[in-house]
């Protein structure tokens, strides 16, 4: 049985096309109904022509639903010429044929038009499997979506986390912070990523067992939400204690200039 979902996505084709090959992208388009662990070592960080990855399905993140074989290729037209085209080959125990292919092509109004198309074959299994399938990609079309309105945001953040760990390793503790502020700045918009900046905050203020940076950490962590609603968001601020939780504050040039270049399109 197959499943065909197409959606519009407001990235440029390329963006959109790179973001694919990556097993971040699955994760996060996946989240929360679906949860992907590697079994092997096999680096499980971009699908690459032949590539093989088992991995263990967890529906909700918790409740195990086996093993499965990711097989990938990769269907490139010549040149910059489009579509391009990523296939999953898989299956598992349970179902014997996963056929996914995943295409992408310029819209003519703008951004990427992006689909899914599945054949899935579990025997007597197949009509669950497939009704399972045809909401499974409905949710992970909804999450890329939301994924264009943040995505050149979360690049930005994703790099400063990790400079974040390397300074928390090297015993610097003012880098840290300075890096953790530049990722709260670079959240704000987005109150996913707004609260976790701010969990991170939380999590190296009780590790420096400073307890007044701390609770100021779990006020902001309450007040993210009421700002997201309202969007009364102070830009620039640090997400610090030893600052206004309301008080605007200039972007670091750097800043700034990632936030002017987006990846996103207007329709």
């Amino acid at each position: 049985m197959k499943v065909s979902r197409s959606t519009h996505i407001a990235l440029k084709p390329e963006t959109v096309w790179a973001e694919v090959q990556t097993a971040g992208l699955l994760q996060h388009i996946a989240w929360p109904l679906v949860r992907f662990e590697p079994v092997s070592s096999t680096s499980f960080d971009r699908f690459r022509p032949g590539g093989r990855y088992q991995v263990k399905l967890r529906l909700f993140g918790v409740i195990p639903l086996g093993t499965q074989w990711i097989v990938t290729s990769l269907h490139e037209a010549d040149g910059t010429e489009w579509p391009k085209r990523l296939r999953d080959n898989g299956r598992s125990a349970l179902i014997s044929k996963w056929d996914h292919w995943i295409t992408v092509t310029p819209d003519p109004n703008g951004g990427t038009h992006y689909s899914d198309d599945v054949d899935v074959s579990a025997g007597f299994l197949t009509p669950f499997i497939w009704a399972f399938a045809q909401i499974f990609y409905w949710h992970r079309q909804r999450r890329w979506r939301g994924l264009a309105k943040s995505l050149a945001a979360r690049r930005v953040i994703a790099a400063e986390m990790a400079a974040y760990r390397s300074a928390v390793e090297a015993g610097d503790d003012d880098r840290a912070w300075h890096h953790l502020e530049r990722v709260h700045i670079m959240s704000q918009p987005h109150l996913g990523p707004h609260l976790a900046s701010h969990g991170a905050m939380l999590r190296f203020a009780i590790r420096q067992r400073d307890w007044g940076e701390a609770l100021g950490q779990i006020l902001r962590i309450i007040l993210a939400p009421l700002g997201a609603l309202t969007g009364r968001l102070p830009v620039g601020n640090t997400g610090r204690s030893n600052v206004s939780a309301f008080a605007p504050m200039p972007v670091p040039d750097d800043l700034q200039l990632e936030m002017d270049q987006p990846d996103q399109v207007n329709r």
